[in-house]
């Protein structure tokens, strides 16, 4: 029997005798909803795939642009085979942590200019997270 097997076996054998109580289920989607409760979310202001028909041909990189709270983030993601990578802009200018939600989270430092690069980024959906001293700003999610 292989690991994957097992570990399916297993998780079958939990859920038929000591299943998650309903109630219990709730209140842990429930608490996941709510902590980002203080971050205010940055509304997608532009998106190079809306409005546009998609022709068939060269995948052309993706730009967005998301505000809230006095800050603008400008994107550009482009799509590789394994995944993707992320160029991004914070305007004004800071130089903050960005922590990027998905897939593999991992935490990028914005330069002086508000610059960062995100390469290797796993395919499926991301958001990004900005602390802005007493604020935070969390993009709305996007697929990659």
């Amino acid at each position: 029997m292989s690991d994957d097997e097992l570990e399916a076996e297993l998780r079958r054998a939990v859920e038929l005798f000591d299943p998650v109580p309903s109630h219990l289920m709730q209140v842990a989607v429930e608490a996941y909803t709510l902590r980002t409760l203080d971050a205010e979310l940055a509304e997608l202001v532009f998106d190079s795939l809306s409005g546009s028909a998609q022709v068939r041909g060269e995948r052309q990189p993706r730009m967005l642009t998301f505000q809230g709270a006095g800050l603008t983030v400008d994107l550009e993601v482009t799509v590789t085979a394994t995944g993707g990578r992320v160029v991004g802009q914070l305007m004004p200018p800071r130089h903050v942590e960005v922590e990027v939600l998905g897939g593999r989270p991992v935490t990028l430092t914005a330069d002086d200019l508000g610059r960062f690069i995100y390469d290797d980024v796993p395919a499926g959906p991301l958001s990004l997270r900005c602390r802005l001293g007493d604020a935070t700003v969390v993009t709305e999610w996007i697929t990659v």
